[in-house]
């Protein structure tokens, strides 16, 4: 069994080059990453200066895009960290143990992203678990003794690069759980009961855990749940974090905000950018002509 609700991680930008450039400059956006495509096929990289990014990357970081080059595409990339579960069933002496593996992946080099048309990373994260899993169950199948999930969470405790792809993923834990659809591992012909741990309370936990997953917008609504009487302090405490919910607004919010924010430099470049825009459509523009 597998299960991911993740979005794509690429997807085309909806307005002009420009207007994308100057929309990732003053987002201030820290989950998003903008790659551009010239007419040469060169690739260019906007986005938060904090990439999960070696120092290998950082030598061969593409060129930052000015905004009055001419850009044939632009593509937005994801970099927030995403979780999927991966359910995989463990051989043993028992039979088999269902477990559900919790994996932790996320974007390292956004512009290998858009040149290896990735659209969903988990499958992609997927394949190359499913395939060293089988490799470890192999080569613990000579040594006779069975691969249990402490193991396999030993093994994986290391990130796994994907540089074909851009990836990064790595296990953040193993649970048991029971359930049919799984990757079986080993040689299972004969049916088997199954064998799995027990957890107490394991529904309110993965209730809380998902509460703690989705940030907190989902937290501050569960304290309100348990503690209507604490309206006001909820408010106020949103109120002081603002940052904590902010999402993208619409471009002409955007634009409204975003003059203040440019440098003299580029207020200039977009003034000569604007003013020939509008010579071109036959508006009348005050002041002397461009040279």
């Amino acid at each position: 069994m597998t299960t991911d609700n993740n979005p794509p991680i690429c997807s085309p930008a909806t307005h002009a080059p420009w207007l994308e450039i100057l929309r990732q400059r003053c987002s201030g956006r820290l989950d998003r990453a903008l790659v551009l495509r010239d007419q040469a096929g060169a690739h260019y990289l906007l986005g938060p200066r904090k990439l999960r990014r070696t120092e290998a990357d950082e030598a061969a970081r593409p060129a930052i895009p000015r905004l009055l080059d001419r850009y044939e595409s632009a593509f937005h990339v994801r970099l927030d960290q995403r979780t999927a579960i991966r359910g995989v069933a463990l051989p043993t002496s028992y039979g088999t143990e269902s477990v559900d593996m919790r994996v932790q992946w996320w974007v390292h080099d956004p512009v290998r992203v858009v040149t290896s048309g990735v659209h969903s990373g988990w499958d992609v994260v997927r394949a190359d678990l499913d395939r060293r899993l089988s490799e470890v169950e192999q080569a613990w199948s000579g040594t006779g003794r069975s691969l249990t999930a402490g193991d396999v969470l030993h093994h994986f405790s290391l990130s796994y690069r994907l540089d074909a792809t851009g990836l990064t993923y790595h296990l953040a834990d193993v649970h048991a759980r029971q359930a049919e659809g799984d990757l079986r591992l080993g040689q299972d012909s004969v049916a088997t009961p199954p064998y799995s741990w027990a957890a107490n309370r394991r529904e309110e936990y993965e209730f809380c855990l998902q509460a703690v997953r989705n940030g907190p917008v989902s937290l501050a609504t569960l304290w309100l749940l348990r503690h209507p009487h604490e309206v006001s302090q909820v408010l106020d405490w949103s109120m002081r974090h603002q940052d904590l919910f902010r999402e993208e607004t619409n471009w002409q919010d955007e634009m409204a905000g975003l003059l203040g924010a440019l440098t003299p430099e580029e207020q200039q470049e977009l003034s000569e950018l604007v003013r020939t825009r509008l010579i071109a459509l036959g508006r009348r523009v005050p002041g002397p002509r461009p040279s």
